[in-house]
C-alpha cells in the first residue's frame, strides 16, 4: 500500500461568465454585419425607409401640429369680464417690463381667476401710452398664471402673478 490516490484539482469555470462574453461577442460581429449591409444597401438605393421609420415621422410631425395649434390657439386666456381685462392688460405690462420683449421667450396668460373675492386689489403702473402713473382698484384679489414659450410654441416654465391689497 505505498501508492497514494492523488486528487486531481478541480478546475472551475465561471459558465456565466462565459456565456454573457460569448453573447456579447457574437451580437456585436452581428450587428456589425447588419450595420454594413444596411448602409450597402441605402447606398445602393435599394433601401427605403421601413413602415416603422415613416409612422415615427408621422407620429412627430402630427404632434408638432397639435402642439402648435395647442400653443397659438388653446393656451390664451378668453371671454373675460372688465375687470379681469383690466388685471389682463396689467399682467400683460409688468412682464414686459420685468422679463423684457424678447422673440425666443415669450409669455402668454393661460388663466385668470380671483384669489380672494373679500379683497379689493390694487394696481399701480405707468400708462405706456400717456406715461401717466395709473391707479386703478378692482373688486376682488385676482391671480394670472403665465406660461412662458421657447419661440412662441414649446412651452418650458409658469409663474403666478397675483395682484396686491389695498390698504
Amino acid at each position: 500500500m505505498g501508492k497514494e490516490k492523488q486528487k486531481k484539482k478541480k478546475v472551475t469555470r465561471n459558465k456565466f461568465r462565459d456565456v454573457i462574453g460569448d453573447y456579447y461577442l457574437s451580437n456585436r460581429e452581428l450587428s456589425k454585419a447588419d450595420k454594413a449591409r444596411y448602409e450597402e444597401e441605402r447606398q445602393k438605393g435599394e433601401k427605403k425607409d421601413s413602415s416603422r421609420e415613416r409612422a415615427m415621422v408621422i407620429a412627430i410631425v402630427v404632434l408638432l401640429i397639435l402642439l402648435v395649434v395647442k400653443s397659438c390657439f388653446l393656451d390664451e386666456e378668453k371671454n373675460l369680464t372688465a375687470d379681469e381685462e383690466i388685471f389682463k392688460d396689467f399682467v400683460e405690462y409688468t412682464v414686459a417690463e420685468d422679463r423684457g420683449n424678447s422673440p425666443v421667450v415669450t409669455h402668454r396668460i393661460t388663466n385668470i381667476f380671483v384669489a380672494n373675492p373679500d379683497e379689493n386689489a390694487l394696481l399701480r403702473y405707468v400708462d405706456p401710452e400717456t406715461g401717466e402713473e395709473v391707479e386703478v382698484i378692482l373688486e376682488g384679489r385676482y391671480t394670472a398664471q403665465v406660461r412662458r414659450y421657447f419661440l412662441g410654441v414649446i412651452p418650458f416654465g409658469n409663474f403666478s402673478i397675483t395682484s396686491q391689497i389695498t390698504e
